[in-house]
């Protein structure tokens, strides 16, 4: 897994602002015949923190803030977080001193008697705790104590970039596509700041601006909660940002000028949760699902303002993901739930029902924060972790049927990497294109 600082410098020295940047491996399947599936389509339900870094007993009054993500391309590696707080209503929450905050953790999937978990002891978050896994499948980024930080997949730190001088606080950070642009939120001075910048020799700040002279309002909280999401979009050229107040705007990537507020001024409605939206991969940048504070799911042209088709759901929507083909749309609602939809039409083509194996964590529930966390797909689709208050990291085998044209195309990434796909002589470019992912 380990790639030397110095080669992962040299590669993204190269690469294009405008180009997708791969894995220099070959393609990791999800490793099927090691895992049994289930009632429901469950594979694993563990607890995200391995038993010996828990020094204390949970009273199920406890919420752990969770994060898990799979590397691009290996189906068989997961990155996760998490970070344990007292819930006080209307008040800042208090973190559980005696369990780690923000240690980063790398489960290797081989099978499920055979997973292996690698703890990071030197990573730490002071934030609610994220981690953003790099296009490369060689490193991963996070909100670490007094710095934001891109570490190799075996620990060593390749860019890290400290407080500055308004000593303003790193709380969420995005990776584009294209493998050099970076953003990170932070918070400090009464304000959100939102930064961009270049990952090539050195971490180089390219732009600065406040969040409120962007959307009004989007500023940090006295009494509750402050969490924010900021995203790339497909193509890399535009940064979203979003909050649990509601609120959602774009920006473009060059100097952060502003494109559009769609939430609350484009679509007349509040963002459900700061997780409740994700850009689809089939556009460059233009289209965005989004949760609703009203319940339901939109998925907007951002470009001409419209809603293109939308649905109505019966429970609060926590959080929405795209599969990476972006042909099928995840959604984890208030209850524990999660919804698979075709992304076109918006109609649910399969229920996962977490919400049985979670009815003794109501107690958990608070009503401004979601219960799923986070969700992340594997490459093909097939595979789903989530993430929910209870501290539990689960994977679920999805339902779902397969072109011959995917299953070629998995079969031939794991035979080349897909970096080297545009060297093949004697393939049609269209072709190329959909071994690459390529959509636009």
């Amino acid at each position: 897994m380990g790639c030397q600082t110095a080669t992962i410098k040299h590669v993204l020295c190269a690469q294009s602002q405008s180009q997708r940047c791969y894995p220099l491996a070959p393609y990791v399947t999800f490793p099927k015949d090691g895992w049994s599936s289930g009632k429901g389509g469950l594979l694993l339900d563990t607890h995200i923190l391995p038993d010996k870094l828990q020094r204390c007993s949970d009273d199920r009054s406890w919420f752990w803030w969770s994060d898990a993500q799979f590397l691009p391309f290996n189906d068989a590696c997961l990155f996760t977080t998490t970070s344990v707080y007292q819930p006080r209503l209307y008040r800042h929450w208090l973190p559980v001193s005696s369990i780690p905050s923000g240690r980063v953790l790398m489960y290797d999937l081989l099978s499920s008697g055979q997973m292996q978990c690698s703890i990071f002891s030197r990573t730490s978050c002071s934030v609610f705790p994220n981690v953003n896994p790099h296009p490369l499948g060689k490193m991963v980024a996070y909100c670490g104590t007094g710095e934001v930080v891109v570490m190799s997949t075996s620990g060593d730190p390749v860019y890290s970039r400290s407080r500055d001088i308004c000593n303003a606080v790193h709380v969420h950070c995005a990776i584009a596509n294209n493998g050099v642009s970076f953003a990170c939120l932070k918070r400090g001075m009464g304000t959100f700041f939102l930064e961009s910048y270049s990952l090539d020799s050195i971490m180089f700040c390219d732009d600065s601006i406040r969040c409120h002279t962007v959307c009004p309002g989007f500023v940090p909280s006295n009494n509750e909660p402050n969490i924010v999401v900021c995203k790339f979009s497909p193509d890399s050229t535009l940064l979203a940002g979003s909050s649990n107040k509601g609120y959602l705007f774009v920006v473009k990537r060059y100097q952060l000028q502003k494109l559009s507020v769609v939430c609350p001024d484009m679509t007349s409605r509040q963002l459900s949760t700061a997780q409740a939206f994700d850009f689809c991969p089939c556009s460059p940048f233009q289209i965005i699902t989004l949760g609703t504070s009203d319940r339901q799911i939109l998925t907007v042209n951002i470009d001409t303002g419209q809603v293109v088709v939308s649905t109505e759901t019966e429970q609060n929507i926590d959080c929405v993901t795209f599969t990476p083909d972006g042909l099928f749309l995840a959604v984890g609602f208030h209850n524990f739930d999660i919804d698979i939809y075709d992304s076109f039409s918006l109609v649910c083509v399969h229920n996962i029902q977490m919400s049985a194996l979670c009815q003794d964590q109501l107690p958990r529930v608070q009503a401004l924060a979601p219960t799923v966390l986070h969700l992340s797909f594997t490459q093909n689709g097939e595979h789903l972790a989530s993430t929910s208050c209870d501290g539990h990291l689960r994977l679920w085998r999805i339902r779902r049927m397969f072109s011959l044209q995917e299953i070629c195309r998995d079969k031939i990434l794991t035979c080349i990497a897909i970096h080297r796909i545009e060297e093949l002589t004697n393939v049609p470019q269209k072709v190329k294109h959909f071994l690459q992912y390529k959509y636009f």
